[in-house]
């Protein structure tokens, strides 16, 4: 494919996860495929060396993204959620962290990849809450173990992922393409005094490699999954592109895609996008996919007002941008009698779920999981402001180091149609385009789990003969956004079908967790992962 022509079979608007397996997948099967991304690219060793190299490091893990503490660059043609990107409209604030490079937000993900329950596909039949999924787990079971080849998902066979202690759950065709990594000493001391009192730790399925994996080494245990692994054991999307690019696809960074345009038959004809002079070109193709991530995709559509669609692109129905959900969260941080020693391994594998149950009439699933990090630099600026210093100073910072556990919860948020990204009339980026502006709020289902979730944590707290030193109840968004381009059968109350085809075009496809009907309380991407597979084949069928 010549990138002078500006022409492919497929487009493939942003190079996330989503992108990068649907560019893979076409590339192999001979189809000429471009993929335009709004930031650019960037590379391992030198993200690690920024990151080493600082002498503040924020956490992403607690959200706190502003400063040295991360190397990825936010650039003013294609800002990442690091400053004052988003416009907040209340009256919940929808803190995200995504970002606008080559391989996207996966790069600092904390790599969680869980399937959805089959009960989740159907909330509303079965619990009279939230929407039912135009599509079934069983209809979707066999993505989700391709997906999890692809990515190279590390789990445990066998085991109940409800959290009710009952028979395995969901019912799997395969097996984990790897075994668990070895479980440090905190994870099992963690499960053995939690399970003497009737929980059921589960270990998250997640991507880092247990075995050697596609070029990939063995997870070393670096607790460095946030913001970057800084040897590649954990998968993210720029291995995909990798992939794409080697199979013949064109993948041009630092192209804002900001127009698309459409006949009076639906078809989309082109699309436009800026380079970062502010120069624009048009590219044409038989099908084109947007993969722009569940903020930045509603807003390139609302932006794309024509003569045939003068609301947006794929917005007869106005659902457009609606539906914003995440897995808003609280945490509690509590100190123990014994030292647990957090801060080896993973960052995060075990978690303890409340996700199916006649409970969910009333109430939010959630799960809740230990944060395995080692915030020594936090301690230490706290332990000076006290004005500890000396050998006190060190006794104490291993003393916070080894007895401090920080909980976190992650809740389902229903679908709501008043929660929704706009495009802001008063903010512009650089290339004067308008940024997202969100509206987010959290109803009285969301409140009574977590009312269930502090029953919880406050059980945790006497099982570990530990005490409860903070509690933020001050709605903790996850990063794990969804819904904006919301899947179902009925043309007017959603935005794409059960093929993730937009209802108003015949050759536009949405990619990623924007489709998503209903958000779960567990991590989206593996979700995301199995329908681009789908939304390949169907494309591969077309073609």
């Amino acid at each position: 494919m010549s990138t002078e022509s500006l022409h492919a079979d497929v487009v493939i608007v942003g190079s996330g996860i989503s992108g990068g397996l649907i560019g893979a997948q076409l590339a192999k099967a001979g189809k000429s495929v471009l993929i335009l991304e709004a930031g650019p690219r960037v590379k391992r060793n030198e993200i690690v060396e920024t990151y080493r190299s600082s002498p503040v490091k924020l956490s992403l893990a607690n959200s706190k993204l502003q400063g040295a503490g991360s190397p990825f660059p936010s650039m003013p043609y294609a800002p990442s959620t690091y400053g004052d990107y988003l416009e907040q409209n209340g009256p919940v604030k929808y803190n995200t962290s995504y970002l606008r490079v080559v391989g996207g937000t996966t790069w600092h993900f904390g790599s969680a990849l869980w399937r959805l329950l089959p009960s989740e596909f159907k909330l509303n039949s079965t619990y009279g809450r939230g929407r039912d999924w135009p599509i079934s787990y069983d209809e979707l079971e066999k993505y989700y173990g391709l997906a999890e080849a692809e990515l190279g998902v590390t789990g445990t066979d066998g085991q109940d992922e409800s959290g009710a202690g009952g028979a395995p759950s969901p019912t799997r065709a395969s097996p984990f393409p790897m075994k668990q990594l070895p479980l440090t000493y905190m994870f099992r001391t963690l499960a053995e005094k939690l399970s003497a009192g009737g929980y059921h730790p589960i270990w998250e399925p997640h991507g880092r490699a247990s075995q050697p994996y596609n070029q990939r080494p063995v997870c070393a245990g670096n607790n460095n999954c946030n913001p970057v692994c800084p040897i590649g054991a954990k998968y993210d999307g720029s291995m995909h592109c990798d992939i794409a690019e080697s199979h013949g696809a064109v993948i041009m960074p630092n192209s804002v895609v900001y127009k698309l345009e459409d006949d009076e038959q639906g078809r989309i004809q082109a699309l436009w996008f800026k380079r970062p002079d502010g120069s624009g070109q048009k590219v044409t193709a038989k099908i084109f996919v947007i993969a722009a991530h569940t903020i930045e995709t509603p807003k390139l559509l609302l932006m794309s007002k024509t003569k045939h669609s003068p609301n947006g692109i794929a917005n007869s129905s106005d659902m457009v941008g609606r539906n914003l959900m995440d897995t808003t969260g609280i945490s509690v941080t509590m100190k123990t009698r014994d030292p647990m020693w957090p801060g080896q391994g993973p960052t995060e594998l075990l978690v303890f779920n409340r996700r199916d149950g006649e409970f969910r009439r009333n109430a939010a699933q959630y799960k809740i999981k230990v944060r395995n990090t080692a915030p020594v630099a936090q301690y230490t600026a706290q332990l000076l402001e006290e004005g500890v210093l000396g050998s006190e100073l060190d006794r104490r910072i291993q003393e916070m180091t080894a007895h401090t556990l920080a909980w976190a919860v992650d809740f389902e948020v229903l679908p709501n149609p008043n929660n929704r990204v706009t495009l802001s009339t008063k903010k512009f980026d650089a290339l004067g385009l308008p940024v997202p502006s969100l509206h987010y709020d959290l109803d009285d289902y969301w409140h009574a789990g977590t009312e269930l979730a502090m029953q919880d944590l406050n059980n945790f707290t006497k099982l570990l003969n530990a005490e409860v030193i903070k509690t933020n109840m001050k709605f903790e968004n996850r990063q794990h956004p969804s819904g904006t381009t919301i899947m179902g059968d009925d043309p007017q109350d959603s935005v794409v079908n059960r093929d993730c085809r937009a209802h108003d075009h015949p050759n536009l496809y949405i990619a990623g967790t924007s489709v998503m009907s209903a958000s779960s309380c567990m991590n989206p991407t593996l979700t995301a992962a199995a329908l681009s597979l789908r939304i390949a084949e169907n494309i591969q069928s077309q073609l």
